[in-house]
């Protein structure tokens, strides 16, 4: 598993994740539709299967992307929109919580 402490979201652009190889991933994930008054709960994990990418659409909550160690070391393609701006939420310091994600192999 692995123990994000923030996550954050691009309001002008969207963000695109491709692996190198075809190789599972998992990304988290909280919808565009909260704003800035996203909470833990609205995230969620999703799987990509293996030969699959990700493109996240501006205001859509994100992390970056992990793979299981049986997988390491990963690569991606990235691309994203041509402003980068940033809004982001610490679960840490805003909930005092984490949030837990499952890496299955």
């Amino acid at each position: 598993a692995i123990y994000l402490w923030m996550s954050d979201y691009h309001p002008d652009g969207g963000q695109l994740f491709w692996p190198d190889r075809p190789i599972p991933f998992v990304v988290c994930l909280g919808p565009s539709s909260v704003g800035d008054d996203v909470k833990p709960e609205d995230m969620r994990a999703f799987s990509i299967p293996a030969g699959k990418g990700a493109y996240f659409h501006p205001g859509t909550w994100h992390n970056g992307v992990y793979v299981h160690r049986n997988h390491a070391p990963a690569r991606f393609l990235t691309r994203q929109g041509r402003i980068h701006a940033r809004v982001s939420a610490s679960w840490a310091n805003e909930f005092q919580k984490v949030l837990r994600v499952p890496l299955a192999p």
